[in-house]
C-alpha cells in the first residue's frame, strides 16, 4: 500500500512539476474581465466526452459536478482525484497577434462510503479564472492629436470548497454539495497621458469573496434491457449572495517627481455578489459496459450577477455538450482493450457581448481513460483529455482565440474498508 501511494504522489508532483513549469504568470485570455472572470468551460473526469457530468455515473472516477453520482462508487474503496489543465492559446485581431501558456483549473477530490447507502465526497475545484493585462492607447477627448496609454489589469478568481453527501434507494440517488465558495477580484487600471509634466492616474480595486453556496444533485437509472440503461440527471444551486469586502484606492502619480497623492480610499466596504442561478441537465446511455452516448444542457443566469449591486449587464450563460466513449472489453487481455476512449465537443454562449458581438466557444475533445492496478486489487486511472477551439471573433476589431488544452485527471482508489477473513 505505501508503495503505491508514494508511487501516485510522485505522479501528482511532476504533473504540477510540468503544468506550473507550462504557466506564465496566470496570464490569460481578456475575456476573463468580465463578471467574476471566466468560467472553465470543461472540467471535471470526463473532460474527453466534452465534459458531460450531470448523468454520468461509474465506480472509477469523482463526478463531483453531480453530487448523486457519489453513490455509483464501489463501497469498499477509498477514492483519490486530482486534475490539472494547461492551455496555449494564440490570439489575433485583424492586425496582431500573441499568444500565452498558462496552468489552470485545479481539483483535487476524496470519496468513501460514510454508511451504507450513504456516501460522501470532499475537495476543492476552481469556479473562475481571472487573468488578463491589456495596453491601450486612446485619443484624449475633446483633443484632436494627444493620446493616452491605458492599462487595465487583473488577477484571482472564486475558488471551490466542498463537502458533499449522496444516498441511494434502488434507482434512485440524491446528493448535495455544500461549498465554501471564496477567492479575490483583482482590478487595477492605469492612466497615463502622452504630455509633458503630466500626471499617471491608477486605481485598484480588490473584492473578496466568502460565503457558502448550496448544490443538490439527482440521478435516475432507467434498465431499458438486460444490456442498455439510460441515467437522468440533474444538479442546480438557487440564486445566492455571497458576502464580500471590497477595498479601493486610486491616486495620481507626478511622472516628473515622482510624488503621489491619494484621490478616493475606501478602506473596507463590506456587501455581496450575486452569484446567479445556475443548472446543468443531461443523460447517458449505456451500452454492455462497451458503449456511453451522453449529452448535457447547461445554465446560468448571468443576467442577474452583481456587484455590490451594480448589474454588469451580461447576458446568460449557455453551454451544450455532447460525448461518447468505447471500452472494447472491460476486463480484456490486453491493456489497450481496457481503456476507455472518448470523443466529443462543446459550444459555449459565455453571456458576453462587446461591441454587437457574442463571444462564444466551440470546442472538440479527445482522450482516453487508462486504468492500472494497483497491488492489492486497486486501481488508478490516468484520464488524459485534449480540447482543440475557438473563442471569440476577429470582427468588429475584437480578439479571437484559438486554444488546445491537455488535461489530466488522476483517480486512484484501494480496498481500505475490507475486512480480512483470513489473517
Amino acid at each position: 500500500m505505501f508503495k503505491i501511494m508514494k508511487r501516485f504522489f510522485v505522479l501528482v508532483l511532476l504533473t504540477v512539476s510540468i503544468l506550473q513549469g507550462y504557466g506564465q504568470d496566470n496570464i490569460g485570455t481578456p475575456y476573463s474581465v468580465y463578471g467574476f472572470g471566466l468560467q472553465p468551460d470543461n472540467i471535471g473526469p470526463y473532460s474527453a466526452m466534452g465534459g458531460v457530468s450531470a448523468g454520468l455515473r461509474d465506480n472509477y472516477n469523482i463526478n463531483y459536478l453531480n453530487p448523486a453520482s457519489y453513490t455509483a462508487l464501489d463501497s469498499n474503496h477509498f477514492y483519490f482525484q486530482f486534475g490539472l489543465t494547461g492551455e496555449y492559446a494564440h490570439l489575433s485581431t485583424s492586425k496582431e497577434s500573441s499568444n500565452y501558456r498558462v496552468a489552470q483549473n485545479a481539483a483535487f477530490n476524496i470519496a468513501f462510503r460514510l454508511y451504507k447507502t450513504m456516501y460522501l465526497s470532499l475537495g476543492f475545484t476552481e469556479l473562475s479564472d481571472i487573468g488578463y493585462d491589456l495596453y491601450y492607447t486612446n485619443l484624449i477627448p475633446g483633443s484632436s492629436n494627444t493620446y493616452f496609454n491605458q492599462n487595465i489589469s487583473g488577477e484571482g478568481g472564486l475558488n471551490n470548497g466542498y463537502l458533499g453527501l449522496a444516498w441511494r434507494y434502488k434507482n434512485l440517488s440524491i446528493g448535495l454539495n455544500a461549498s465554501l465558495v471564496f477567492g479575490k477580484i483583482e482590478r487595477q487600471q492605469t492612466l497615463t497621458p502622452m504630455l509633458p509634466d503630466s500626471y499617471t492616474i491608477r486605481t485598484s480595486d480588490n473584492n473578496r469573496v466568502h460565503d457558502f453556496l448550496f448544490t443538490p444533485g439527482i440521478q435516475y437509472t432507467l434498465n431499458l434491457s438486460p444490456k442498455s440503461k439510460l441515467n437522468l440527471g440533474t444538479a442546480f444551486n438557487f440564486t445566492q449572495k455571497l458576502r464580500a469586502k471590497q477595498e479601493f484606492i486610486s491616486y495620481k502619480i507626478n511622472s516628473s517627481t515622482g510624488s503621489s497623492i491619494i484621490m478616493d480610499q475606501l478602506t473596507l466596504k463590506r456587501g455581496y455578489i450575486k452569484y446567479p442561478f445556475h443548472i446543468i441537465s443531461g443523460f447517458n446511455y449505456a451500452y454492455k459496459n462497451i458503449w456511453n452516448i451522453a449529452g448535457d444542457y447547461t445554465f446560468q443566469k448571468m443576467s442577474a450577477y452583481e456587484t455590490f449591486g451594480d448589474n454588469e449587464e451580461l447576458k446568460d450563460y449557455h453551454k451544450g455538450s455532447f460525448g461518447v466513449s468505447w471500452q472494447p472489453e472491460q476486463f480484456g487481455r490486453f491493456w489497450w482493450q481496457r481503456n476507455r476512449y472518448m470523443l466529443g465537443g462543446y459550444y459555449v454562449h459565455n453571456g458576453i457581448n462587446v461591441k454587437n458581438a457574442d463571444i462564444n466557444t466551440y470546442a472538440l475533445t479527445l482522450g482516453a481513460q487508462i486504468p492500472f492496478m494497483t497491488q492489492r486489487a486497486g486501481m488508478l486511472v490516468l484520464g488524459v483529455a485534449l480540447d482543440l477551439g475557438i473563442r471569440g471573433t476577429e470582427k468588429n476589431g475584437l480578439i479571437q482565440e484559438k486554444f488546445a488544452k491537455l488535461r489530466l485527471n488522476i483517480s486512484f482508489n484501494e480496498f481500505w474498508f475490507m475486512k480480512r477473513k483470513i489473517n
